[in-house]
């Protein structure tokens, strides 16, 4: 089994996931099932991906025709802003502004909340995460997930993408402290500050598209020290980075389609990297930012 990092409220989370955007079908059942054959049962999704109704089907059918059963896998999802085709926000929802048809943002969690249980055919979700920090109505976006969290309908509650000053913003008016943050971090942008915040919080952090900057031209990817490396350890760069980010307390959630690679996503466990292998790791950092932030989530 993948082992498990423990949020400040006991729950425990698996230290690597799977992300599921944007698959569906057969291509989804095959990744949900190689991926629960390597030990791995994070799964990564949001109620503005096109896919959980898919993943709620999927899993049906394998917890139909397996060993496999709904508390055997650690669910995550997202509440967020209306997407449109490119992937960029509306403003339909979490804004006050004209774009934005209903301002009861409250109404508004607990109606995608729900949703999101009704398409993933739960009752619950494991960890539920505010996809942005809506600068409009941050705090009642919080506050109805502390309510979520209280009615058992949510075991876990956190964040994606805020920075610190975005958290210490929740945490003034919380009666929860979030548990989770789900930012971008990788060789590229190590994110210390976060992370530094976040460890002193007791905030768990994870990292989505860990790989993603692996696909471009690089000194990274042309490193004969990072090749060195791989070769004592027999591993891939990307083996590596997850190495990297489970030493750094970062739960990392790369998302596979194939048999070989998810394999090799779990395939980290038996190595170990040293100190100065990690900080090698670490100066390639040059704060690149994988998602525009401006954009995603205006006055960021």
């Amino acid at each position: 089994m993948i082992p498990t990092i423990k949020l400040h409220n006991g729950i425990e989370m698996p230290c690597v996931g799977q992300g599921t955007y944007p698959m569906t079908g057969d291509t989804l059942h095959d990744a949900l099932k190689y991926a629960l054959d390597c030990g791995c049962t994070l799964f990564d999704t949001a109620h503005n991906y096109p896919n959980e109704a898919s993943i709620g089907e999927q899993f049906a059918k394998i917890f139909k025709t397996t060993g496999y059963r709904r508390n055997d896998v650690f669910i995550t999802s997202k509440i967020g802003d209306r997407l449109d085709r490119n992937g960029m926000p509306t403003g339909f929802y979490f804004y006050n502004s004209d774009s934005c048809p209903d301002h009861n943002h409250r109404e508004n969690v607990f109606r995608q909340v729900y949703s999101s249980m009704k398409k993933l055919r739960t009752d619950y979700i494991d960890l539920l995460l505010i996809h942005w920090p809506y600068n409009d109505c941050l705090e009642e976006i919080w506050s109805a997930m502390e309510e979520l969290y209280r009615k058992g309908d949510v075991r876990a509650i956190g964040v994606s993408n805020h920075r610190p000053r975005h958290l210490m913003r929740i945490m003034a008016s919380a009666s929860v402290t979030p548990m989770v943050n789900q930012i971008y971090v990788s060789p590229l942008n190590t994110q210390c500050d976060t992370l530094a915040f976040c460890r002193k919080e007791n905030i768990v952090c994870e990292a989505y598209s860990p790989l993603m900057f692996l696909k471009k031209k690089h000194p990274f990817t042309d490193s004969d020290a990072i090749d060195a490396i791989c070769r004592k350890y027999g591993k891939t760069p990307g083996q590596i980075v997850l190495r990297w980010d489970i030493q750094n307390n970062v739960i990392p959630i790369p998302k596979a389609a194939s048999k070989h690679h998810i394999e090799a996503n779990y395939n980290i466990f038996d190595f170990e990297l040293t100190d100065d292998e990690m900080n090698l790791i670490s100066s390639f950092n040059e704060d690149f930012q994988y998602l525009p932030e401006s954009v995603y989530c205006p006055a960021y």
